[in-house]
């Protein structure tokens, strides 16, 4: 009896610290959703496009860091009660080679930096989880990740709730694999981000581009068009026709998306 109680407790010991398998990537197909637009147009040469359940991304084989990254947050994603797991894992779908990992980041004084925030995607445990694989990671300062990026990704949830629509989000970093600076191995320290954010209902649409630095500036100080990020990136950002590019930020009340998440997760 003594033997089969200690190896209950033993098996229920690796049960609990198990890690959970990745999930597999879906057929870019299934990910239509998330370009409701078409696809995004990319110059990089050597590339993989990874469909997840909750976003779409082109990853930069070379660069290893996403060129963009695509996702629709609704008004009910963006007061998602899952708690962040910190899961950070190279993507195992990618050939060994291309991968980059928690350790290319190790003592580089960079945070690993979503494109796809975990905030957006704590809806459902998989897909909190899958916003953690590498693939949707570039490095970003301390100051800038935690700072003036953190306030851009809150204020997204703010408007999808505020004004209860679907907000479609293009994301990425600028940046130039001959001249920027490299971590670990062969991980590139973007020069700058960009956010695109688009109401699928209005078709208002803000376009941001951010210096790779801390800012304590006003959000509406990044405004900038399509054409300087298309520039800047060398992609092709798909748009309604009938897109009214917004020249400050729009109104919302983050202090009532806070209570409303606490409101709704303190129910489950």
């Amino acid at each position: 009896m003594k033997k089969l109680f200690a190896f209950l407790v033993l098996a229920c010991t690796f049960s609990v610290q198990a890690a959970p398998a990745q999930s597999t990537p879906l057929p870019v197909a299934d990910c239509t959703t998330q370009v409701p637009f078409g696809m995004l147009s990319s110059p990089k040469q050597n590339t993989t496009v990874i469909c997840r359940r909750a976003y779409i991304l082109e990853y930069d084989n070379k660069a290893k860091i996403p060129a963009w990254v695509s996702y629709v947050l609704t008004p009910d994603h963006s007061t998602g009660c899952v708690v962040r797991s910190n899961g950070f894992a190279a993507d195992e779908s990618l050939p060994p080679e291309y991968r980059s990992t928690p350790k290319d980041y190790a003592k580089s004084g960079y945070d690993i930096g979503h494109q796809a925030n975990d905030g957006d995607m704590s809806w459902d445990v998989e897909v909190e989880l899958n916003s953690f694989i590498l693939s949707n990671m570039a490095p970003q300062l301390p100051g800038f990740n935690r700072g003036i990026w953190k306030r851009l990704e809150d204020q997204t949830r703010a408007w999808a709730k505020n004004r209860n629509h679907p907000l479609l989000v293009y994301v990425g970093p600028v940046y130039n694999i001959k001249q920027d600076k490299i971590i670990g191995n062969g991980v590139v320290v973007p020069d700058a981000f960009y956010k695109i954010i688009t109401d699928l209902i209005t078709h208002e649409v803000i376009v941001t581009e951010f210096k790779h630095e801390p800012s304590k500036a006003d959000l509406s100080t990044f405004i900038t068009s399509r054409a300087q990020v298309q520039k800047d990136t060398g992609i092709v950002f798909p748009l309604p026709k009938d897109a009214q590019f917004s020249t400050a930020m729009w109104p919302s009340k983050t202090k009532s998306v806070r209570a409303s998440k606490d409101s709704v997760c303190s129910l489950n």
